[in-house]
């Protein structure tokens, strides 16, 4: 399931047709909007993260935007229990972890290989078939409005210092107010996108998907 790229890319470009060549990559306006999303609307996933013993970096799915939480491996009789069994530590063992881009760094270096359950928000990532698998057609009407809204943004900055009037007799040709015209509509779509978001944060778009990475 899912919605497509090149689907939601004609949908915007039928929206907001081309004006002198602007806007002229109707994917990227698309991918921008659907990141907007998921930052403004992000899923929450589940995933096992099998730390080994001696590595301290691991990777994170492409799809993660920020860490919710992790299992804890502190227990009051201070042991670990390990994929090798029961593994003794300090009282005073500590254990620290950094997000750094889509990976998540140990300190100290782990000296015990097992398996902790890891909770973050993710955003809607392209699969191999151009296509957000888990954007639903709510979603994805949602996202076209930012989506329009980037389009007639770009094309009220082109407009705007080509703006001019003139007139002969009565009549009177006025193009001066269209970059105007333009920002205002494009306001008003991203008003209709933020009250469209607003009911759904704190919630996710498509509540919580679970699953090993």
């Amino acid at each position: 399931m899912g919605v497509t790229l090149a689907t939601m890319a004609l949908r915007l470009e039928r929206s907001v047709p081309a004006l002198n060549d602007v806007p002229g990559d109707y994917d990227q306006l698309v991918k921008d909007a659907v990141a907007q999303l998921s930052s403004d609307v992000p899923m929450t996933k589940t995933m096992q993260l099998a730390m080994v013993s001696g590595t301290a970096a691991y990777d994170l799915p492409s799809d993660f935007r920020f860490l919710i939480s992790l299992e804890s491996i502190r227990r009051p009789d201070g042991l670990i229990i390990g994929n090798g069994g029961l593994i003794p530590v300090s009282p005073s063992f500590e254990e620290y972890y950094d997000v750094e881009g889509n990976r998540i760094v140990f300190t100290p270096t782990p000296t015990y290989s097992l398996s902790r359950t890891l909770r973050y928000g993710a955003g809607h990532v392209l699969d191999g078939n151009d296509s957000y698998p888990r954007l639903t057609e709510n979603g994805a009407r949602i996202a076209l409005l930012y989506a329009q809204h980037l389009a007639l943004m770009a094309q009220a900055n082109t407009v705007a210092p080509a703006g001019w009037k003139y007139q002969i007799g009565d009549e009177m040709v006025d193009k001066s107010g269209q970059a105007g015209k333009l920002r205002e509509q494009a306001d008003g779509l991203l008003k209709q996108y933020q009250a469209a978001v607003k009911p759904l944060k704190g919630y996710g778009m498509q509540g919580t998907a679970n699953g090993t990475e």
